[in-house]
């Protein structure tokens, strides 16, 4: 039985997800280096929206290709695959903040220190409307909620990264955002939040 053609690397770059998906599986090296090119940009503004310091996001975007190399080969969809290393960058991001959590909590504050921070009534009033906020985003379809991370995640994704990372024709991306960006403020007004101070 005669082998599969090698993909070029010029071929490779009109691949689908799922067929770069298969060849990175094979072990090819230029199809990582693919999917990497691809996914990059939306990994590393995924991990930006944590704020972590510059290691710990070197930590979270080298475990998120570590996953994806070690679990590749369990990816139900592979068309999905923008979505499913979005999820995995913010797990890590939140396993990184839970650690440094405990850290901090293990040093005893000064009481002489002055505070320097928000009033209570603002800090509370602003974990509530980042609460009502990431349910909304997290009641979006999958491929909306991949949508907003990839827009939101980094001022400066264009839509032409947005397109490639999640496989969607670039025309399309200005009127679905429209769309989710309406839905998410019904859902913010729902939850008792005025949209335009939230935005």
């Amino acid at each position: 039985m005669l082998a599969a053609p090698a993909t070029t690397d010029r071929n490779r770059l009109a691949l689908s997800t799922a067929e770069l998906v298969a060849e990175a599986r094979r072990g090819e090296p230029t199809a990582w280096a693919e999917v990497v090119a691809r996914y990059g940009g939306m990994v590393r503004g995924v991990v930006s929206c944590y704020r972590l310091q510059d290691a710990d996001a070197a930590d979270a975007m080298q475990m998120t290709w570590l996953r994806a190399f070690e679990r590749l080969d369990r990816l139900r969809d592979p068309e999905r695959l923008g979505g499913w290393l979005a999820t995995t960058a913010r797990r890590e991001c939140f396993a990184l903040l839970r650690v440094q959590a405990r850290e901090v909590a293990r040093d005893l504050p000064d009481p002489d220190a002055p505070t320097l921070g928000p009033d209570p009534e603002a800090a509370v009033m602003a974990k509530e409307a980042h609460r009502v906020v990431r349910r909304a985003v997290a009641e979006l379809p999958q491929q909306r909620r991949a949508l907003v991370t990839a827009l939101f995640a980094d001022p400066d994704t264009r839509y032409h990264d947005v397109s490639r990372a999640l496989n969607l024709p670039p025309g399309s991306i200005g009127p679905t955002r429209g769309r989710v960006l309406r839905t998410l403020r019904g859902a913010l007004e729902r939850g008792g939040l005025d949209a335009e101070s939230v935005a």
